[in-house]
């Protein structure tokens, strides 16, 4: 009656695939990077380094086998107008110099684009997804930026919970049915708790439950670093590491000996 054992979900956990940061701490921690098969939420405010990281992840995603990748491609859904295509072959032509197959056209050829402007056209767009994983099994990171962005301007609250759960019970399943990475972002909201108010992703708690790791993005005031701290993980603590943007793409801080 019941196919799938403990052990098979093990086994499949062991072999499950990763997708490499380049920010060495952070991928030490996360056991190799983002893994395939989870939903990875990336919040923080706006400048913080979301977007740029979710622009890395997908020319990091087509690394060769050799060197431990997934030569995979990549689906970049934008709600927000963040997605340049011009910062992002900046960080393909940053990675021509690692390896001399890379070359920033046919890097770019292996992302695709979708547009999404409201909530309508953004589930439209996840309920495509099935058919074009079928087609394309080298399809191997989906990244939503940004998930909360058109379902904020929901007024009903009601709606805008069950939209989203509907939208990511239907993420869940195709991570896991075909081993994929999906990466969507997220903003911070004040909440008012007990007569004080606190700064906390959007969308609540229901929405929180649903991802599996939550990546939190902010931007130190008086340095101007860039800090990763892992808020939610199935494989670390929480733990805080910087990183830098720099003209190539995002990379760790390098150590001073």
């Amino acid at each position: 009656m019941f196919q799938t054992t403990c052990f098979d979900l093990w086994c499949k956990e062991k072999i499950s695939c990763t997708i490499v940061t380049l920010v060495k701490e952070l991928d030490i921690h996360l056991e190799g990077g983002l893994p395939l098969g989870l939903i990875t939420e990336l919040c923080g405010a706006s400048g913080t380094g979301k977007t740029q990281f979710c622009l890395q992840l997908c020319i990091n995603v087509q690394f060769p086998l050799t060197v431990g990748g997934l030569e995979g491609k990549a689906l970049f859904i934008d709600t927000n107008g963040g997605f340049s295509p011009f910062r992002l072959r900046e960080i393909a032509e940053g990675m021509e110099r690692c390896f001399q197959q890379f070359n920033a056209e046919k890097l770019l050829k292996n992302i695709s684009y979708v547009d999404c402007s409201n909530y309508t056209e953004l589930m439209i767009a996840v309920s495509n997804l099935r058919n074009t994983l079928l087609e394309d099994q080298k399809l191997k990171l989906i990244v939503i930026d940004s998930f909360s962005f058109l379902l904020r301007f929901l007024e009903d609250i009601r709606l805008r919970s069950r939209i989203g759960y509907e939208i990511l019970s239907d993420l869940q399943s195709l991570a896991l049915k075909f081993n994929v990475a999906i990466v969507i972002t997220n903003e911070l909201t004040t909440r008012y708790v007990d007569e004080e108010w606190y700064i906390t992703p959007a969308l609540g708690e229901t929405h929180s439950h649903k991802i599996n790791q939550r990546l939190m993005f902010r931007k130190e005031f008086d340095t101007g670093r860039h800090v990763i701290t892992t808020d939610k993980s199935l494989i670390c603590g929480k733990v805080s590491i910087p990183f830098e943007i720099k003209y190539s793409g995002v990379r760790g801080v390098p150590e001073i000996n």
